[in-house]
């Protein structure tokens, strides 16, 4: 018996703290059921009385979504500086649960030149750079959690005091005078 067949006949349960799916039946399941879900990573949790599994986005299907709705292949912008502006991309590479990502720095290139020292600048989706002043290591990407604000904003945390926002393809401003 095909899962999508056993989970026709159960209630399913999206745990999103846990980042998990339980499934609860009315009645208990046949031994082949029981082990079609062991088969597919499912576990019984003796408390609560369901099947449980941990949901694991790790794959590269770019179909495949976060809770706020990232998707592989998305791109965060961090803008910032003091006396300048900086422009820093980051690539989802991967999803590691439903609130988390992995990200890679990707590099850009200049759209219009604006002034002297100042440039319109869009990220340039793949081109992901050898090394990072972010991500210890550019190569594997860095975990982090995704949040999101009451205004809709969709963001990670790059450093202690920054934070990256989803990019909406617009051209950023860069300046930069050294």
């Amino acid at each position: 018996m095909k899962l999508e067949k056993i989970k026709e006949n159960c209630k399913i349960v999206t745990n999103e703290k846990k980042q998990g799916e339980e499934l609860y039946f009315d009645t208990k399941p046949s031994y082949d059921i029981i082990k079609e879900l062991k088969q597919n990573g499912y576990r019984w949790h003796n408390a609560k009385k369901c099947w449980y599994r941990r949901i694991d986005y790790t794959g590269t299907g770019a179909e495949k979504t976060n809770y706020l709705g990232v998707k592989v292949g998305d791109i965060f912008h961090y803008s910032w500086g003091y006396e300048q502006t900086n422009v820093n991309y980051f690539q989802v590479v991967s999803l590691k649960g439903t609130k988390q990502v992995v990200i890679r720095e990707i590099g850009y290139e200049i759209t219009e030149t604006t002034g002297i020292d100042s440039f319109r600048v869009k990220a340039v989706k793949d081109s992901f750079l050898q090394k990072s002043q972010f991500i210890a290591d550019n190569e594997k990407g860095a975990v982090k959690q995704v949040k999101g604000l009451k205004n809709c904003t969709i963001y990670i945390n790059i450093e202690n005091f920054g934070f990256c926002s989803l990019w909406d393809e617009t051209d950023d401003l860069m300046t930069c005078y050294y």
